[in-house]
């Protein structure tokens, strides 16, 4: 019997915000990798995973995503990203780093326990500095989450909504993690582990 389905969203498309520390290396495809194998570590303890993208070239609108998870009737949706500052940031630019996590709005209570264990994790494994955990309002409505997909999810009926920045793609040390497949692996099961435990 399957302990329920969750959205996995890995965000932007196939070659979205390229690393500027290694060339050929970008945000989508990363988080592409990451969503696969989080997908099989999920699997493997008994949830049923939807993916907002099936192939790493999929590239659906913010919408589409977040709706993914209410239609379907999902326990979680979760989006998977990397960070970059702002050009404000001037030569601090690249040196820049750290884990942290969106949540809902609509329910924050519960999606603060679940973002703040997540990102404890990817702090902990990917050995960088703690971001917190945070929520960010829509300035037309307080009601409803700033970020579309979170937003979608949670209008479409999954109100247990995160996103997640796993570093950021413009720092060489988080980078570095982040372009390798068993660093990914590692991060992957790491999440999974967090999540099986919440919804058990």
């Amino acid at each position: 019997m399957s302990k329920g389905l969750i959205v996995l969203d890995p965000g932007h498309g196939e070659k979205g915000n390229p690393h500027p520390t290694r060339e050929g290396f970008y945000e989508g495809t990363q988080n592409f990798i990451l969503g696969c194998h989080l997908r099989d570590e999920l699997e493997s303890r008994g949830f049923e995973v939807k993916m907002t993208r099936e192939k790493v070239t999929d590239d659906p609108s913010l919408q589409e995503r977040g709706q993914l998870a209410g239609k379907n009737g999902a326990i979680l949706f979760l989006s998977l990203h990397s960070n970059a500052p702002g050009t404000e940031a001037g030569d601090r630019y690249s040196k820049i780093r750290g884990a942290e996590t969106f949540y809902s709005v609509t329910d924050p209570e519960r999606n603060a326990d679940l973002a703040s264990r997540l990102t404890e994790a990817v702090v902990k494994t990917m050995g960088t500095s703690d971001r917190g955990i945070k929520t960010r309002r829509h300035p037309d409505n307080e009601d409803w989450d700033y970020y579309g997909v979170i937003r979608a999810s949670a209008q479409s009926g999954c109100k247990t909504a995160l996103l997640i920045e796993h570093g950021f793609h413009t720092n060489p040390e988080d980078s570095a993690f982040l372009q390798s497949d068993e660093c990914l692996s590692r991060l992957a099961a790491s999440e999974a582990e967090v999540i099986d435990k919440f919804f058990s």
